[in-house]
């Protein structure tokens, strides 16, 4: 199972729009995925690293060379899980959940195989939209 949505899957919650190329036109694109909020939070570091000025729920038109850089974060998140090297991931993340850094790890490793299916998911969407879009723009509903 995907766990990147299509509009007719979303329901009354918060999510994050991944839409090909940039915006033209309102949010909930039938061409766009969608990722709940839950399960995104687990990516928020990858794309803070990959796009600085990243900040949940705004909207950001992202250029190509970034989403390589945050599928390289993404690569990295992964490594750390399966090789369990929680002190690579503790410092890897610490800069984005510094209040709750010991929760958010355990919560990494409690939801590691969970972590994995969503970014294998979306590097696979993410290169298959970066062969025709320079662009992927990013919308915290």
């Amino acid at each position: 199972m995907s766990h990147l949505l299509k509009l007719n899957q979303i329901k009354e919650r918060n999510y994050h729009e991944l839409l090909p190329g940039v915006l033209t036109k309102g949010y909930k694109n039938a061409e766009s995925v969608y990722i709940e909020d839950d399960l995104f939070v687990f990516l928020t570091p990858a794309i803070k690293h990959g796009y600085e000025p990243f900040e949940s729920f705004n909207r950001f038109e992202i250029p190509k060379g970034n989403w390589i850089q945050i599928i390289s974060g993404f690569v990295i998140i992964k490594d750390y899980l399966n090789n369990h090297e929680t002190s690579g991931l503790m410092e890897y993340i610490l800069p984005h959940f510094k209040i709750q850094a010991e929760n958010y790890l355990n919560e990494y490793l409690k939801n590691g195989r969970l972590i994995d299916e969503i970014i294998n998911d979306l590097i696979t969407w993410i290169e298959e939209q970066l062969i025709t879009n320079d662009y992927i723009t990013l919308i915290g509903l």
